[in-house]
């Protein structure tokens, strides 16, 4: 069986999620009969490049009836399965050569075996080297009427200047995790499988934008053939439980020192790894940022305010770096630290501020804190040397 992301690629333009101002151009050009002869698609991995070429390709040259393209004609079928013999699809990374491109050129000249449209996707075109893409040219500034040119990218800068002037560019943008999650309840359901909301939310967020890589997490998580769960899914991913991350993040967002280390050193030594444990912080303390900001209402932490929330989350990714140093259960409590005293800080002074009873840290931590990082990188740097054992019978 193929991968879901497979079966699930859009075979019709409405099932197209996301990139309106892509398909809805397109959809109209086509209708209207007014085709390119050269397209360029740049954009992160996964949003869509490839699926809205083949789309074009089947609308080209679907034989059923309107609205075009069916999904279903022979023509259709056959560029779904990857088979058609006048639509080609090219990794231009493997395929860069300037021998490459001729003997591309050499094809286009010939007419199409089913009589309709011949498209070429080039697929990673910013691999291909300068003097292929100046090979290629003469075909796009002149190519024949029965030939349509579709270059994808991930890095359309890499695309040298007079390629790009001679094709229609369309910029694909990152999908919202709203978007992602909608396909992926669908997708679920499909399957059979019952889904929670939160599960098929956090799947959306670890996808950062691309609907492949939301269709992949899915499917590892549908292959265990139970219901798909948020506890689940952080399990199977790695990630700390999301409910005991919000609550250390809580915890330094009132200032309680105690809880936020006990809470994260417990995390630590549940096998989490401690860059694993402050990125989950940082992303917990975006959440409620954006709750804060009305952008988003999940996720407020009682008694946030976003100047503390500001500190705190930038406190903590400044300590990523410490991490490459030593990731054990001292650093982590230490880049926490680090961050409460931010936090606490008044802007444009040192004095740590009023937070409440429960906020009040020593007035000296943050002497005491650099003192004993120098004393273990002194450690790290000059282990002590191991005392000789008693020589012979002597005590």
């Amino acid at each position: 069986m193929s991968a879901i992301y497979q079966r699930a690629r859009p075979v019709r333009w409405e099932d197209v999620v996301g990139q309106e101002h892509v398909k809805d151009v397109l959809k109209a050009a086509l209708e209207q009969g007014r085709v390119g002869h050269a397209y360029l698609f740049s954009g992160p991995r996964g949003v869509g490049k490839t699926t809205t070429a083949r789309l074009i390709a089947m609308t080209a040259n679907c034989t059923g009836p309107v609205p075009k393209p069916c999904g279903e004609c022979e023509s259709c079928l056959s560029v779904r399965a990857g088979s058609h013999p006048d639509v080609m699809e090219i990794d231009a990374a493997s395929n860069n050569s300037v021998d490459d491109v001729r003997d591309l050129r050499e094809k286009v000249g010939l007419a199409a075996m089913r009589g309709g449209k011949k498209i070429y996707i080039l697929d990673e075109a910013h691999m291909m080297s300068r003097a292929a893409f100046n090979a290629l040219l003469k075909t796009l500034e002149e190519p024949p009427g029965h030939v349509i040119f579709i270059l994808a990218t991930t890095e359309p800068e890499k695309i040298i200047p007079t390629i790009l002037s001679r094709c229609q560019h369309y910029r694909f943008r990152r999908l919202t995790p709203e978007e992602i999650a909608g396909k992926l309840a669908g997708l679920a359901q499909r399957e059979g499988v019952r889904a929670e909301g939160d599960a098929l939310q956090l799947i959306g967020r670890l996808a950062d934008g691309a609907m492949r890589d939301g269709e992949s997490l899915l499917e590892r998580m549908l292959a265990a053939g139970t219901a798909v769960t948020r506890a689940g899914v952080e399990e199977a991913l790695g990630l700390p439980p999301g409910e005991r991350v919000r609550g250390i993040a809580a915890a330094l967002v009132s200032g309680d020192a105690g809880a936020a280390l006990s809470g994260a050193g417990q995390l630590y030594r549940d096998g989490f790894a401690a860059r694993t444990v402050v990125e989950g912080l940082v992303a917990a303390l975006g959440a409620a940022l954006h709750a804060e900001l009305g952008l988003n209402p999940d996720g407020r932490l009682d008694g946030a305010d976003i100047p503390r929330l500001l500190k705190l989350q930038a406190a903590l990714d400044e300590q990523e770096s410490r991490f490459a140093r030593a990731a054990d259960q001292q650093s982590l409590e230490l880049a926490l630290t680090h961050a409460l005293l931010a936090a606490d800080t008044v802007s444009g002074g040192s004095a740590p501020a009023s937070a409440g009873a429960g906020a009040a840290l020593p007035a000296d931590l943050a002497q005491r804190l650099n003192r004993l990082e120098k004393e273990l990188a002194t450690l790290r740097a000059n282990p002590p040397a191991a005392q000789p054992g008693p020589v012979g019978g002597e005590a």
